[in-house]
């Protein structure tokens, strides 16, 4: 078995962000806090929710934005680091969620609180949407797509790639957390989402780093 190098911290270096295939925008509608209850009760109740069916695209906003959502952003930082409920090496957080929700696919922008339509082909929906179903069958709900932008976590690591697979675990994590705060089902897949990548115009710096259904629990 190899061993995968330690990163090692950079002096902050240039970076271009991905520019994703946007066809239109949509900003955040009017957020709804989920129902009261203790932490620890979101915690013990949370589980793997394999039958699903489609929840509203509001409410799965919802519960997206309170797990991506910026809280704090340090200033003139040039490698834009923030503080998010979930842990991310370097507070970089370079993990994009695109939510497949019928036959639209967004990207969750939560710096700028706006969903992005994107342009990408229809045969990718619905192969990609067919092999997430074919791992849960029962699963009618929407999907998503972990995809990380590479850039900013090369620019600040050497050998950055564990870092950012450390942050695709600890973001399913809070994810699961925030969908069963809305009283969604959520279920991490076995699968990373190459094909998604594959399917975007210059990807050569995006790395897909995991996959999710969401929705209500049937």
């Amino acid at each position: 078995m190899t061993h995968t190098e330690d990163p090692q911290p950079l002096r902050d270096g240039p970076f271009q962000d991905y520019p994703w295939p946007i066809l239109r925008v949509v900003p955040f509608g009017q957020h709804s806090a989920p129902a009261e209850r203790s932490f620890l009760d979101v915690f013990e109740s949370r589980r793997s929710v394999r039958a699903l069916t489609s929840a509203p695209l509001d409410e799965l906003v919802d519960a997206l934005r309170l797990a991506l959502v910026p809280r704090f952003w340090k200033d003139g930082d040039p490698l834009r680091r923030s503080r998010r409920p979930a842990l991310s090496a370097g507070a970089l957080h370079p993990i994009s969620v695109l939510l497949f929700a019928g036959a639209t696919v967004y990207r969750v922008n939560a710096d700028e609180s706006v969903l992005e339509e994107l342009n990408v082909p229809a045969e990718l929906r619905t192969s990609w949407v067919s092999k997430c179903k074919r791992m849960l069958p029962d699963a009618d709900g929407a999907f998503i797509v972990l995809i990380a932008d590479m850039a900013r976590p090369m620019a600040a690591y050497e050998k950055s790639e564990s870092l950012v697979w450390r942050d695709s675990g600890t973001l399913l994590q809070t994810l699961a957390l925030a969908a069963e705060s809305y009283g969604l089902g959520f279920c991490p897949l076995g699968i990373v989402g190459n094909e998604v990548v594959d399917s975007l115009p210059g990807a050569e710096q995006l790395l897909a780093v995991g996959a999710a259904a969401i929705g209500l629990s049937a």
